[in-house]
């Protein structure tokens, strides 16, 4: 039990520093190529780089939605620069995933831009807000 433990610890250990290895768009992409192309859905479930990259970006972006709707409550200005993105109700970590790689495949000019960039764009494509109604005049 205490030898499971060590390499339970020693595993989540290795794939948050293996997380922190993604710089670029391009570490993104190449690692969530394999990470889509795990068949069984149970392995893709084990620690994998870009799945750890995505789990953070995603609680990055709940924080940063929570934050543009109390600012909006509030009557404050935006402070985030990025668009608004609606994610749907499910998405896999897998098809997310294969959105950042088709995205990255069709859009090579964020390949070296920050990860966390690239994974933002891919987002406000696949799912961007619907725009706000016109006001009555």
């Amino acid at each position: 039990m205490r030898r499971a433990a060590i390499l339970l610890a020693v595993l989540i250990a290795a794939s948050t520093a293996s997380a922190a290895d993604i710089k670029t768009g391009r570490d993104l992409v190449q690692a969530c190529r394999t990470y889509a192309a795990i068949e069984n859905p149970d392995n893709a479930r084990a620690p994998h780089v870009c799945r750890t990259f995505l789990q953070g970006f995603a609680v990055t972006l709940v924080a940063r939605e929570e934050a543009r709707r109390d600012a909006m409550v509030k009557g404050l200005p935006m402070t985030s620069k990025e668009a608004c993105v609606r994610m749907p109700d499910f998405i896999s970590f897998r098809e997310l995933a294969a959105r950042i790689v088709n995205f990255g495949d069709t859009n090579p000019q964020f390949l070296d831009v920050p990860a966390a960039q690239l994974a933002q764009k891919t987002l406000e494509r696949d799912f961007p807000c619907p725009p706000l109604p016109q006001q009555p005049r």
